[in-house]
């Protein structure tokens, strides 16, 4: 299948993901996605968040909000990052 890829009067790039295609899929429109690169490929998946309560103290959450900037990443990213990177460590044991 392929999928017309069309611009904005602002330069954005942007496609409709055909409604058979997304009933299959299981998703729906307000859906998040993730947009990953993949071998010259864009695989997107559908977020599907839970909550996980992390507690800093105000120097550690100072501490990682700056290192999330100087990375060009989100607080948010850096946490769901962390979080990935322990599970996949455990899931290697």
């Amino acid at each position: 299948m392929e999928i017309e890829l069309k611009e904005t009067d602002n330069g954005e790039l942007f496609f409709r993901i055909p409604e058979e295609t997304l009933n299959r899929l299981g998703w729906k429109e307000g859906d998040d996605l993730k947009f990953e690169e993949r071998k010259g490929a864009v695989l997107i998946r559908k977020i599907k968040y839970e909550s996980v309560e992390l507690e800093f103290d105000d120097e550690e959450l100072l501490k990682y909000m700056k290192f999330a900037h100087e990375s060009g990443i989100t607080f948010n990213q850096l946490c769901e990052d962390a979080i990935k990177a322990k599970l996949d460590e455990i899931d290697s044991e």
